[in-house]
């Protein structure tokens, strides 16, 4: 082997063995050199061991790192703009993020007469005055011996509950006529006409020559949609007098109803009259 250059040896052929021996010149510390020796199994032991993918090296997404080429990773988040804030906090961070516990009606949230808030649509609350309906309209002036619709008013649907308490007032008015007699009526109906329509009320004469109005007033109580009130044929301007009741009105505020104020014109063709206002309040029971 003396005076051989290292490109003109023998090649080995074969790999490394852990029995071959290699020979090295190791420093002395001196500055000079120690010809010694090294086996396969020496070399081998300061070599990296062969990866294993998902072993001695982790995957992304499933996807080894033992290949080439490149591999495709999500752009960096930014918050607000990648990824949404809650209640305009970060996700990007460590620890905790304090959001509101559930609520449990009854529990961390009132519930309201027993109901529960918690959901979508509309709770309709027992209790409190509801003023649905108030005008001070003149209304069509009727003329010659008739019955017809000066004024009305939409009570729309569950304005008020099953069991309620609803108090009316409104104001006939005979205008022209030096004889005869006109009433003020209140009919009520599903839609606004007098066709079908039920008798609620029968206001008192106005039989005075010349112009006369009159407030006429009626206390309703509505028990799982049936009205109780003053007989609707007694002719009266009020229910504060003693009376026979009129105790099964049909009055069911799941549906619209129709409030229609009629004047009742008699014994005068020439009469004239006309509903001058009218303002209904309730409260639900």
């Amino acid at each position: 082997m003396a005076n051989k250059k290292i490109s003109q040896l023998t090649a080995k052929g074969t790999a490394l063995a852990a029995t071959d021996l290699v020979e090295i010149s190791e420093s002395d510390g001196a500055g000079g050199y120690v010809t010694k020796s090294v086996t396969g199994a020496n070399v081998k032991s300061g070599l990296q061991a062969t990866l294993v993918s998902g072993t001695d090296i982790v995957t992304i997404n499933s996807t080894t790192l033992l290949t080439s080429g490149n591999l495709a990773l999500q752009a960096p988040l930014v918050s607000g703009t990648d990824i949404i804030t809650i209640n305009s906090a970060t996700l990007l961070t460590s620890g905790n993020l304090n959001l509101q516990t559930p609520l449990v009606s009854a529990t961390n949230i009132k519930t309201i007469n027993s109901n529960t808030i918690l959901g979508s649509g509309d709770l309709v609350i027992a209790g409190g005055q509801k003023v649905p309906a108030v005008s001070n309209t003149i209304g069509t002036t009727i003329t010659g011996l008739t019955n017809a619709i000066s004024d009305s008013f939409l009570l729309p649907a569950n304005t008020f509950s099953s069991n309620c308490q609803i108090e009316l007032q409104w104001y006939p008015s005979r205008i022209v006529g030096t004889s005869g007699i006109t009433q003020g009526l209140v009919y009520i109906n599903s839609t606004n006409s007098l066709t079908g329509a039920t008798l609620v009320a029968t206001g008192t004469n106005l039989s005075n020559s010349g112009v006369s109005n009159i407030t006429c007033r009626r206390t309703i109580h509505v028990r799982s949609n049936i009205g109780t009130l003053m007989s609707t044929t007694n002719q009266a301007s009020s229910d504060f007098s003693t009376t026979q009741p009129t105790e099964n009105l049909p009055f069911d505020n799941s549906v619209g109803i129709y409030f229609l104020f009629v004047m009742n014109n008699t014994t005068n063709v020439l009469l004239q009259s006309r509903n001058v206002g009218y303002r209904l309040v309730g409260y639900n029971l």
